[in-house]
C-alpha cells in the first residue's frame, strides 16, 4: 500500500491520503493524491507569501507535474509504505525563535550547519548527498540534502532536503521529505523504489526553495548568492 501525507506552512498538519500504487502510469488514485499535495502546497505558499507581505500566484499547476513526475512508475509489486511531506516557514520577525516564542507555535529556528559533516552528525549519520552554504540578500544559512537508511527502521530509506536562511529581519526554512517502508520485502525494496525517485525529489526540493526564496526577496533581485 503506498501512503502519502504532507504538511503545510507554519507547522499544519494534515491527515495522510492513501492510494493504491500503480505501474508505468499514475492510477486515478494517485492523482488524487497529487491533486491533493498541490493544493496544500499552493495554500503553503500563500501563506508564506502573507508572512512576506508580497503577491503571490498559483503554484499548483507546475507542483502537479514535479509531483506527477515523484509518482510516476511506482512498483506494483510488493508491499511498502511511499511518504511525502513538506513545510515552508517565513517571518520578518525572528525575534524569539531561539526560545519558541516567535509565534503561536512556539517555534525554534533550526541551527544552520558549517559543513556536510556537521549536517550528517545533526542526522544521525544519514548519508548527505549535497551540502552548501548559501548567503543571500541579507539572509544566510545552508541547503543540506541526506538520503539513506534511515536510523529507526531498517527497512525505510528516507530522504530529506532542508534550506534554512537566516538574518536580523528574517527567517525562512524549506523543507522536502519522503520515505519508503517496507516491513516484507525490507530495504532492498526500499531504496530501490527511493533512489528511482531521488532526481525527481531534488528537483522538487528545489523548486520549493526557489519559490519561497522569491517570496522572501518579493520581486527584487537576488545579491551575494554563494552556494
Amino acid at each position: 500500500m503506498l501512503m502519502v501525507a504532507a504538511g503545510a506552512a507554519g507547522a499544519q498538519e494534515t491527515d495522510p491520503v492513501e492510494a493504491a500504487p500503480s505501474s508505468n502510469s499514475i492510477s486515478d488514485d494517485e492523482r488524487a493524491v497529487i491533486d491533493d499535495l498541490a493544493r496544500q502546497l499552493d495554500e503553503s505558499f500563500a501563506v508564506l507569501a502573507e508572512q512576506f507581505d508580497v503577491e503571490s500566484f498559483s503554484i499548483r499547476p507546475m507542483m502537479q507535474a514535479l509531483l506527477g513526475d515523484v509518482f510516476r512508475d511506482l512498483p506494483d509489486e510488493g508491499n511498502y509504505g511511499f511518504t511525502v511531506d513538506f513545510e515552508m516557514y517565513g517571518t520578518k520577525n525572528p525575534d524569539g525563535l531561539d526560545s519558541g516564542e516567535a509565534d503561536e507555535d512556539a517555534r525554534k529556528r533550526r541551527p544552520v550547519h558549517a559543513d556536510a559533516q556537521a549536517c550528517a552528525a545533526a542526522n544521525r549519520n544519514i548519508p548527505v548527498i549535497r551540502f552548501e552554504r548559501v548567503e543571500i540578500n541579507g539572509l544566510s544559512g545552508h541547503r543540506c540534502i541526506i538520503a539513506g537508511q534511515s536510523p529507526d527502521f531498517e527497512d525505510a530509506w528516507v530522504y530529506a532536503s532542508w534550506l534554512v536562511l537566516e538574518g536580523p529581519e528574517a527567517y525562512l526554512e524549506v523543507t522536502t521529505g519522503g520515505a519508503v517502508a517496507s516491513e516484507e520485502d525490507g530495504y532492498a525494496l526500499s531504496s530501490r523504489i527511493g533512489l528511482e525517485r531521488l532526481d525527481a525529489l531534488n528537483v522538487m526540493a528545489a523548486e520549493i526553495e526557489t519559490l519561497a526564496v522569491d517570496a522572501y526577496l518579493g520581486g527584487e533581485p537576488a545579491a551575494d548568492v554563494a552556494p
